[in-house]
C-alpha cells in the first residue's frame, strides 16, 4: 500500500551516495547545512530516560524515591542522576535503519551530522561513540533540558546559516519552525499535517519495522 502524501511534501527513499556521485540530493539543500538528528524515537526506537530508569530499577527498586527528589530539581537534573547510575545494554539498542542510511549517505557526501537530543550528554556521547558518522553531540547537561524551544534556540545560535532537522514528535515542531529542511520519522498524520503547514522542504521517513541493533565498539 502506498504511503499517503500531503500536498507539498516529499516521501522518498534514502538514496545511495554512490548513485549521486558523492553529491547530496537531500531536499535540494546544500551540504553546507548540517543534518541534525533527534535521538529518542528518531535515531533510536525508545527513550534513553526510561531505559536508564528501568536498567536501575531492576537492581534497586528504591530508585523511585530518589527520582522524586531529583525531579524536584528539574528534568535535566533527573536525567543526569539516572545517566550516572544506568546500566543500559547498548548492544540491545535498536536504530531506525532509514535514519542511519540517510545519515551515512549525507556524511559520505560531505554534510556534517549532528546529534541534538534532550537525553543527557553522558548517554548521548556513549551512543555517539559507537556511530562514527556523528560529528557533534548537543544534549542536556544536568542543568538545561535540551528540548523544544531550548533546542531550537541552541541550534539557531550554533548554525545561523540554517540546518536540516530530523525528529518524530510534537515537541520537535518548535525546532522545525526554524529549520531550513525538515525530516519526520514515523510521524502520525496530524503531526505531518502540522509540519506541512510550515511550508519547508520536507522528507517523511516511515517506520519499516524492526531496525538495526547497535553493536558495541
Amino acid at each position: 500500500m502506498t504511503e499517503p502524501r500531503l500536498a507539498g511534501d516529499i516521501v522518498a527513499e534514502p538514496q545511495d551516495a554512490s548513485r549521486t556521485g558523492g553529491t547530496s540530493t537531500l531536499l535540494g539543500l546544500p551540504t553546507s547545512l548540517p543534518l541534525v538528528l533527534d535521538l529518542d524515537g528518531t535515531l533510536i526506537r525508545g527513550d534513553l530516560l526510561y531505559l536508564s530508569f528501568f536498567s536501575i530499577l531492576r537492581r534497586n527498586p528504591l530508585i523511585v524515591v530518589a527520582c522524586a527528589a531529583w525531579l524536584a530539581r528539574g528534568r535535566a537534573a533527573l536525567k543526569r542522576q539516572l545517566a550516572r547510575r544506568q546500566r543500559i545494554d547498548w548492544s540491545r539498542i535498536e536504530l531506525h535503519q532509514d535514519v542511519v542510511a540517510l545519515a551515512e549517505r549525507e556524511k559520505a557526501a560531505g554534510r556534517r551530522v549532528v546529534l541534538a537530543t534532550a537525553a543527557d550528554a553522558l548517554l548521548a556521547n556513549q551512543l555517539a561513540s559507537r556511530l562514527p558518522w556523528i560529528d557533534e553531540v548537543l544534549a542536556s547537561d544536568g542543568a538545561h533540558n535540551l528540548k523544544g524551544a531550548n533546542k531550537a534556540g541552541l541550534l539557531l545560535k550554533r548554525f545561523p546559516a540554517g540546518f536540516i532537522y530530523a525528529g518524530d514528535s510534537a515537541s520537535d515542531l518548535a525546532v522545525w519552525a526554524h529549520a531550513t529542511g525538515i525530516i519526520t520519522v514515523n510521524a502520525r498524520e496530524a503531526l505531518r499535517a502540522a509540519v506541512s503547514a510550515l511550508g519547508r522542504p520536507t522528507l517523511h521517513l516511515p517506520d519499516r519495522g524492526r531496525g538495526e541493533i547497535l553493536t558495541a565498539s
